[in-house]
């Protein structure tokens, strides 16, 4: 049986390098993938990872309890990105969206009622291209790293009802520039957006068509 994430964490906060190493193998791919919708240097994304877990190492006695190991680690890595970059640019030519969200994990999170899955689903996305920043990377958190509000906010630096408010508009932002696309020949479109999560705890888009 899996050791939970916040079992682990209990771990690193005595020092445990093996709990260390156990959460750094379980979180790389996720961070790495993370950090690679913010910026473009990968070599970057790939050693600010591992500044963070140099310095969780070194830094151990003056770790907190975290119910939420993943959501703690996003953060960090968003805040060292945005520090790495403020050292190598002028603070008003800041950005950590040097790259969209687009991104193929999220095709498995788009559920339609007919066969034409792989097309719709990329439409979807060329459409999802089209949402500001921000409003990709909380579809990006929610639906793909399936973060709460409470986590989305305090990564995102926002309260928990602005976070709400956000992944409310960027969904129905994407809907309307879905449905003011003429890519069903003519054909009348309904769009249902579920925001709940299904029975396995995974979260989906779902788009149904008549």
């Amino acid at each position: 049986m899996q050791i939970s994430d916040e079992k682990l964490w209990e771990s690193c906060l005595t020092g445990d390098k093996e709990a260390f190493k156990e959460i750094y193998c379980r979180f790389y791919s996720l961070l790495y993938n993370y950090g690679s919708k913010l910026v473009s240097d990968k070599d970057l994304v790939k050693d600010c990872i591992q500044d963070i877990f140099i310095k969780l190492i070194q830094n151990y006695p003056s770790l907190s309890p975290t119910p939420n190991v993943k959501g703690y680690l996003i953060k960090a890595l968003r805040n060292k990105l945005y520090d790495a970059l403020e050292k190598e640019k002028p603070t008003d030519d800041i950005t950590l969206y040097e790259e969209v969200f687009i991104t193929d994990e999220l095709f498995p999170l788009l559920s339609f009622d007919d066969s034409e899955v792989d097309d719709r689903a990329r439409r979807l996305m060329q459409v999802f291209s089209l949402l500001s920043s921000h409003q990709q990377e909380i579809i990006y958190l929610y639906y793909v790293n399936e973060l709460k509000h409470e986590e989305i906010a305090e990564i995102m630096g926002i309260n928990y009802q602005s976070s709400k408010n956000l992944l409310f508009r960027s969904l129905s932002s994407l809907k309307k520039l879905y449905l003011k696309k003429d890519w069903f020949y003519s054909k009348k479109v309904s769009t249902k957006w579920d925001l709940s999560r299904n029975r396995d705890k995974r979260s989906y888009l779902w788009i149904k068509s008549s």
